[in-house]
């Protein structure tokens, strides 16, 4: 089977068939397949014959056809994550001929939406060719499913959270980078409050403090405001904790607590946020949670013990 790769359009892919948006004509729909029309009989016609009474008309092979043979692609992928979206169509006519499609896309809230076309060049009699987009990535959690043309198979891929290590930078689909690191879990806490005094502060009994670091920046192009304290939450088994804690003293030893607010074009943020979880939590139990619904979909991060 011929192997060969789309080099343009690919990041095209998991970008149109979101927020109800639609494809070619007014309800988004693939191109109708073309009406047939009949051809002239030939009932009441002789072909003229040799000697032999045998038609002296040449007897071309048939004209190429085409149909769909598989996808192959993922079931699931991350966020981010770069995939291989293949698919494979075979001639099945008797003569070789050109293929060239349009790729359709949609989502359970969005119709069938235009987002490539896939030339599969000169097929060959009786040849499978698989067209392969490379590196492709989707940015947003949702369901997607694929269809060639107009032929009947599709295929659904369901992109879910993005996984990543500690410290490992995640840009937003809208230009911001973030960066979360390996919470410090402490027992107590100390903090000079408005007098210079140091006083320490425990959380209630059974539970621990978890700091967090966290670092973003603006790289959108504009000013605008930066990730909140509650766009990120601490997680373990299947319990979700949200930061409510705010320290109105300095802690000892720490840097400042991570403020949101609007910030311009290049400008970074960096502080701690800080969580109450039970004492049995150990680190490799933790991950801390980004996720933000914007108007393309929802995006959900989590940084987390490899």
């Amino acid at each position: 089977m011929d192997r060969r790769s789309v080099i343009t359009s690919a990041a095209m892919l998991g970008a149109a068939a979101i927020s109800g948006c639609t494809g070619n004509g007014d309800n988004g729909e693939p191109d109708p397949e073309p009406e047939s029309t009949e051809e002239p009989s030939t009932e009441d016609t002789e072909e003229p014959s040799n000697e032999d009474g045998e038609s002296s008309q040449d007897e071309s092979p048939a004209e190429a056809q085409f149909e769909f043979v598989e996808w192959n692609i993922p079931s699931e992928a991350e966020i981010d994550e770069a995939i291989e979206v293949g698919m494979v169509v075979e001639n099945v006519g008797g003569q070789a001929g050109e293929y060239v499609a349009p790729l359709y896309e949609r989502t359970p809230d969005s119709n069938w939406t235009r987002v490539s076309e896939v030339d599969f060049g000169t097929i060959q009699a009786g040849e499978e060719v698989e067209m392969v987009f490379e590196d492709v990535v989707y940015s947003y959690v949702n369901r997607y499913e694929l269809r060639l043309g107009d032929f009947q198979q599709t295929s659904a891929l369901q992109v879910v959270s993005a996984k990543l290590d500690w410290g490992a930078e995640y840009a937003t689909p809208d230009g911001y980078r973030i960066e979360v690191e390996r919470p410090d879990i402490e027992e107590s806490y100390e903090y000079e409050d408005f007098s210079g005094s140091l006083s320490e502060r425990t959380p209630d009994s059974g539970n621990v403090w978890a700091f967090v670091n966290v670092w973003v920046k603006n790289e959108t192009g504009t000013t605008t405001f930066s990730p909140t304290t509650s766009d990120f939450s601490l997680r373990f088994e299947n319990t979700q904790v949200d930061s409510s804690i705010v320290v109105t003293e300095d802690v000892v030893g720490r840097d400042q607590q991570y403020e949101s607010g609007n910030l311009q074009p290049g400008v970074e943020r960096s502080g701690w946020i800080l969580y109450e979880v039970p004492d049995e939590v150990f680190g490799e139990d933790i991950s801390i949670g980004y996720s933000q619904t914007t108007l393309d979909g929802d995006i959900i991060v989590n940084w987390r013990e490899d």
